[in-house]
């Protein structure tokens, strides 16, 4: 199954160091998600989905930024942060891209989620079963605020 989302909200504050982002101060970033924006063009498995997640109790996904640094390339960045997903949060590690352009950044990056971190169970339809670790990418546009 392979779904999308938009309408995203949040914030990336950082600094750089030419094109490098800065540690001091620390990078920071926050993404939500409505949960009833995650589309995957079948609108059976997306409320399925939404019932699954419990979008009227939790009607957001959040992911968080806690730490980052370089990655030994250049806009390559070890990154850790936390996810907040049926009201249940998790830490993760991955890797990001970070690219400065002349208005902005471009934040990318993709991670595997096991939908049982946060005590659910993947749901069934009919004779399909669904895999219960999701691949996310996150392709994220910050414009600089003026």
């Amino acid at each position: 199954m392979h779904g999308s989302a938009g309408n995203l909200s949040g914030f990336v504050e950082a600094e750089f160091s030419g094109d490098v982002l800065a540690a001091d101060p620390p990078p920071k970033m926050h993404v939500e998600v409505p949960v009833e924006q995650l589309k995957s063009g079948n609108g059976l498995q997306d409320r399925e989905m939404w019932k699954l997640i419990d979008s009227r109790r939790f009607p957001l996904i959040a992911a968080d930024l806690r730490d980052v640094e370089p990655n030994g390339a250049p806009g390559k960045y070890k990154a850790s942060g936390d996810i907040t997903l049926a009201g249940r949060q998790r830490r993760y590690q991955g890797a990001l891209t970070v690219t400065r352009s002349d208005d902005g950044i471009v934040v990318e990056g993709e991670l595997r989620v096991d939908i049982r971190d946060f005590g659910l169970q993947p749901p069934r339809f009919l004779m399909l079963k669904v895999e219960p670790e999701v691949n996310v990418r996150l392709r994220l546009t910050a414009a600089a605020k003026n």
